[in-house]
């Protein structure tokens, strides 16, 4: 068991702990990616083989659109396709939007005919070949509705990516108000800070808006942890916990930690939270494993300065 007395504690807002180009951070795959959304509450999901390849669909209708929670700013790709039944050749009319707030967010009218490389996994009926409808969600947290448009039932796999930054972009990390310990990642030769959270003790940050907040995860594996893990993480911004983000995770190949020879870290996990303007107490908690330990860096996009225009 790993034991640190030192409490870290920063009077300061922001510290310039490093200001490195995202591309060499190790994130850059992970910017963009496209992450498939796999449960829809009180919907259940229809598995699609397309070219032998299983994806995860769910059914929508003129009547029974979808909604899902979204955290902008984001992108969301909605994968659609028709069902016909057997012997249909002529292409189907439909139309996918997507919405929130009353407000579209985008539209896609479009026909398709029957697939030669798709079909539920239960065997029932004939899908159609995909169409997509891309759209931008703004920042903050949305209930996204997807709805549809004419009489053929659909299918629809939906993905959200946060959306790509410029290759230049950089970035600067944030030393928490208050941690338990500190730890120094060390991967390809770059030395990264890390502090520790574990249930009953979060990492705490203050963080002035608005901005867009990117937090790097790794659970602590010691020697008794084989194979995958499972950890989850809650986010808490002033009093209110806006996220929990559940993790499956393994052991890193070319990562260590230099103060600590038991523990090894796990690959990264990310996630990207949308700060609104002022100032604002941001907590992140490891919920579970009860017993375990896990390690955060955050970051935000470095700020302007001088005078601009």
């Amino acid at each position: 068991m790993i034991r640190d007395t030192r409490s870290i504690r920063a009077s300061t807002l922001v510290a310039l702990v490093a200001s490195i180009p995202l591309t060499t951070l190790g994130v850059t795959a992970r910017a963009g990616a496209w992450d498939p959304v796999e449960k829809i509450a009180g919907t259940r999901p229809v598995i699609v083989q397309v070219s032998r390849r299983s994806r995860i669909y769910f059914p929508l209708s003129a009547k029974g659109p979808l909604s899902i929670d979204v955290e902008g700013p984001a992108r969301l790709r909605v994968v659609s396709r028709a069902q016909v039944s057997a012997g249909v050749t002529t292409p189907v009319t439909y139309s996918i939007r997507a919405s929130a707030g009353g407000k579209m967010l985008g539209e896609t009218r479009t026909e398709s005919s029957p697939a030669p490389d798709a079909r539920r996994k239960d065997g029932k009926g004939v899908l159609c070949k995909s169409r997509a409808l891309l759209v931008e969600v703004p920042p903050g947290r949305h209930a996204i509705t997807i709805s549809a448009g004419g009489a053929a039932p659909l299918l629809v796999r939906i993905l959200v990516a946060s959306p790509r930054r410029a290759p230049q972009a950089r970035m600067v990390s944030l030393t928490p108000v208050e941690a338990r310990r500190s730890l120094t990642v060390v991967e390809a030769e770059r030395m990264i800070p890390y502090y520790a959270t574990r249930r009953g003790a979060p990492v705490r940050f203050r963080v002035v808006g608005p901005t867009t907040l990117e937090i790097t995860s790794r659970l602590d594996f010691d020697a008794t942890m084989r194979g995958a893990q499972r950890y989850r993480l809650a986010f808490r911004i002033d009093t209110a916990i806006v996220r929990e983000e559940s993790f499956t995770t393994t052991k890193a190949a070319a990562a260590t930690y230099s103060e600590a020879k038991d523990r090894v870290p796990s690959k990264l996990d990310r996630v990207v939270l949308a700060i609104g303007e002022g100032v604002h107490d941001l907590s992140v908690e490891l919920v579970a494993p009860k017993s375990g330990t896990a390690q955060i860096h955050a970051r935000i996009p470095q700020p302007s300065v001088g005078n601009e225009e």
